[in-house]
């Protein structure tokens, strides 16, 4: 089993721990990045989004563009989940470098540390990184290549509304493989709140909606 499932409920102090490190080591650029983050829609959501990541093996989490979803919700894994190692999907290359970017920014980190992403033909991972975003297409070869995701603790399908070319396919492939790994997480994240589509597929998920 994952180590996310021995560690206990996630709670919302783990984050201002991680927080408080990171204002320990770089005193002058995070706190202007941490009061961004606090302003988006996401964080008035923080409390009801890590129960039901805790809770939930499949959630999907509804909010408009710029509601801060695709930055913050990988965040909040990574600071409130012990041993996470996360995958994070997106149906467009700029999109996966740009947030990768974004991301490490916000953590005060560098791109390929903790965070990192894989497109085709190139990526900035190592050794340290727990959150990769990438392709949707990058991921379905590692779903071939490696059809049980070793070593990963959360998947994280983002604008799956779009339906775009590979997504239907990880979908499937997904669903058959929670059934053998038990311990293996699933967010879907969407744009739309038209979400039935999912909610059939995967019966019994638990949606957070976030305001725009």
């Amino acid at each position: 089993q994952g180590s996310f499932q021995k560690a206990g409920r996630p709670q919302r102090a783990t984050l201002e721990v991680a927080d408080a490190a990171r204002l320990k080591a770089s005193p002058s650029g995070y706190p202007a990045l941490q009061a961004t983050r606090r302003r988006l829609p996401c964080w008035s959501r923080l409390d009801e989004i890590l129960d039901v990541l805790d809770r939930h093996r499949v959630v999907l989490i509804a909010g408009e563009t710029g509601c801060g979803k695709s930055t913050q919700v990988p965040q909040y894994l990574l600071d409130s989940v012990p041993g996470v190692n996360l995958l994070v999907t997106q149906p467009r290359r700029i999109a996966a470098i740009s947030l990768a970017e974004r991301v490490a920014q916000e953590r005060c980190e560098q791109v390929g540390g903790v965070v990192g992403y894989n497109i085709h033909m190139d990526k900035k991972m190592s050794k340290d990184t727990r959150c990769t975003f990438c392709t949707t297409g990058v991921f379905r070869r590692r779903l071939l290549g490696d059809p049980q995701l070793r070593g990963v603790t959360h998947v994280v399908i983002d604008e799956v509304h779009e339906r775009e070319l590979h997504s239907d396919y990880v979908l499937i492939v997904l669903k058959e493989l929670m059934e053998e790994r038990k311990d293996l997480r699933l967010v879907l994240m969407s744009a739309t709140l038209q979400l039935d589509v999912f909610q059939d597929y995967f019966p019994g998920c638990a949606t957070v909606h976030v305001p725009g």
